[in-house]
């Protein structure tokens, strides 16, 4: 009775199915999968020890019995390869598809199983072998044969959509299981099918089943990335879901090492130990993740935690703790990661407190999301365009520069505001390639259009706050005007009071660097604020321009005259130009001027325009070709 192999095969998969049984799982789909191939496979190699030993005892046992204990073997290698079919595909389909292509399978197994009983078999046994043959057998092979075939079609044949881990250890698994029934069939004393599925079961286990693989090592809960797999899963399964989220925002506590973290986190684990209807992931941050199918639940853990916390002082006012509500409207587990971190930009006080993140929050993120989507889509599809304010210059009596102004063109051919999007480019940081795009088209109007023919002497171009933040400003502005080979006085970049506050010795020092290589500047929106007379002192800019609040005053206010006229007297001392931003009557016009003031932009002489409108514009409008015209 050579059932040695058939033992060692049982064996190894019982210990891998006490392994498995006490180690957490998220009861994620594919894992059922798993499991109920491996129980499929336990059976199997029972079934076939049994056989055998019903077939060396058969005169002990009733024909009709030995006959049935080998046909249910036969019959569990039908639903050991189906189930391999089943799990190798589980990647090429969404849950409910998978699921409904299963149950079509599964009622072809049974019939399968159905002719397998009903069909004769024949037994062998002597001292050295013991074999089954016959048309239920050969059924059998034929049977497995085709699944075989179909699980290695889908393994290989749609490798690009499946897990390449996974199809590795199927098409492993496959090979083995068909090599094995190969030297099976053409040497019947040779029983090794029953084996080869169990190693195809450790296979999987090995390479994609392991349990161990969604656990944190240090802290015993489930890791980022079964936190992943496990959100995705709950989104396409369509139900109804909570977070709750604990992260520590204090700068000390960033600094902190990861035994610290951990430390502080295996804490929390034994408050949230009694909740069993509770899921807790690690998360990317260091911090926690707990997930529930009931909101009341995570509310009450987050109020436990508070309280706890609130005991501690060094940490009560460090904890922040977000609960989000019906996260299942988020479309994947990095949407939900951009919600929290909208929320903690958005509400930097909320640490110290439980802050419910309700369907206005959510609805506010969703809609930021949207138009992020819009300038991202605008830049690849290339529908960001500038448009360019002509500014006037009284000395000179003509247009010699303009201000460039970025625009998005929506794909049914409207513009989107710039007060929409501008603000969540700031927040998002897409403002970086948005700005540096702008410059882009700014050299490529300088460079292959008519416009310093037409009298412009420079165009002036908004540096936004985060830009000026950035170290490497002066190398990345450099780069652009020597790809496009334009003269970098023909550039002037813009600052905001605010821009000089966030960061200003980097900025100070790509000033510099950018100065010395030919650019100049300019102050926007002086007078609006908190402004200081020491901006224009200390920064190194050619141009001031006054805000349009400022100037609007002006011809209301004694005060607000005097403040204007003391500023652009000083400017000038300074050897500074002035710019009046925002004049639209003649009378602000014959103000301005008999102040002075350098140069002239506002609605009175046109509104932003595009680029070919703008050209256009200059070609009628500049004094010098009016009467060369003539």
């Amino acid at each position: 009775m050579n059932i040695q192999i058939q033992l060692c095969g049982l064996f190894m998969l019982a210990l891998l199915f006490i392994f498995y049984k006490s180690t957490k799982t998220l009861h994620l789909y594919k894992e059922k999968i798993f499991y109920r191939a491996m129980c499929i496979i336990i059976i199997s190699l029972c079934l076939d020890i049994l056989s055998l030993v019903s077939i060396f005892y058969r005169t002990h046992f009733p024909r009709l019995f030995v006959n049935f204990v080998c046909k249910a073997y036969l019959v569990t290698l039908i639903w050991g390869a189906l189930t391999a079919l089943i799990y190798s595909s589980a990647d090429l389909f969404t849950r409910k598809k998978h699921q409904k292509i299963a149950r079509y399978l599964h009622i072809l197994a049974l019939f399968q199983s159905i002719v397998t009983l009903l069909l004769p078999i024949h037994i062998f046994s002597s001292q050295k072998k013991t074999y089954t043959y016959g048309l239920s057998v050969n059924c059998v092979y034929f049977f497995v044969f085709l699944y075989i075939l179909a699980t290695l079609f889908s393994a290989i044949g749609f490798a690009k959509k499946i897990n390449p881990r996974r199809a590795f250890a199927v098409i492993l698994w496959m090979f083995i299981w068909l090599s094995s029934a190969v030297v099976q069939f053409f040497n019947n004393d040779l029983l090794i099918v029953g084996y080869a599925s169990a190693l195809g079961i450790l296979i999987l286990f090995v390479i994609m089943e392991n349990p161990e693989g969604n656990l944190d090592r240090h802290l015993g809960c489930f890791n980022s990335y079964a936190l992943t797999i496990y959100i995705n899963e709950l989104l396409e399964h369509g139900g109804t879901f909570h977070i709750l989220e604990h992260s520590l925002r204090s700068p000390h506590a960033s600094e902190e090492n990861n035994t610290n973290y951990d430390s502080w986190n295996r804490h929390i684990l034994r408050l949230l130990s009694s909740y069993k209807d509770i899921l807790v992931f690690q998360n990317l941050q260091n911090g926690l993740i707990l997930i529930s199918s009931n909101a009341d639940v995570l509310r009450e853990a987050g109020q436990k935690l508070l309280n706890h916390f609130s005991l501690l002082e060094s940490f009560g006012s460090q904890v922040s703790l977000t609960l989000v509500e019906n996260a299942n409207s988020f479309s994947s587990m990095n949407d939900i990661y951009d919600f929290l971190s909208f929320v903690h930009a958005s509400h930097p006080d909320a640490a110290g407190n439980l802050f419910v993140a309700d369907q206005n929050t959510i609805a506010k993120y969703k809609e930021q999301h949207v138009i992020q989507q819009e300038i991202s889509n605008a830049l690849a599809d290339d529908r960001v365009e500038v448009f360019f304010q002509p500014i006037y210059s009284n000395r000179d009596k003509c247009f010699t520069s303009a201000e460039a102004l970025v625009r998005i063109r929506k794909k049914d051919g409207t513009l989107l505001s710039p007060s929409i999007f501008i603000p969540v480019a700031e927040k998002t940081g897409i403002i970086l390639e948005l700005g540096e795009r702008v410059i882009e088209k700014v050299c490529l109007l300088l460079k292959n259009s008519d416009a310093i023919k037409l009298g412009i002497h420079y165009i002036e171009i908004n540096l936004s706050v985060i830009q000026c933040e950035k170290r490497d400003l002066a190398k990345r502005l450099i780069s652009i005007v020597e790809k496009y080979d334009i003269a970098p006085g023909l550039i002037n970049l813009e600052i905001t009071e605010t821009a000089s506050i966030s960061a200003r010795t980097i900025l100070l020092e790509n000033m510099k660097t950018l100065i010395n290589y030919g650019f100049t500047f300019s102050l926007d929106d002086f007078g609006k604020g908190e402004s200081n007379l020491m901006y224009i002192v200390e920064m190194p800019v050619s141009i001031v321009k006054l805000d349009y609040d400022m100037l609007k005053a002006f011809f209301r206010s004694p005060k607000a005259k005097t403040v204007v006229q003391a500023v652009v007297n000083m400017a000038h001392n300074m050897n500074l130009k002035m710019v009046a931003e925002g004049i639209e009557t003649e009378e602000e016009i014959q103000g301005m001027s008999k102040e002075n003031i350098d140069y002239i932009q506002g609605y009175y002489y046109s509104c932003p325009v595009p680029q070919n409108d703008f050209l256009e514009f200059l070609r009628n409008n500049q004094p010098v070709l009016s009467s060369s015209a003539e």
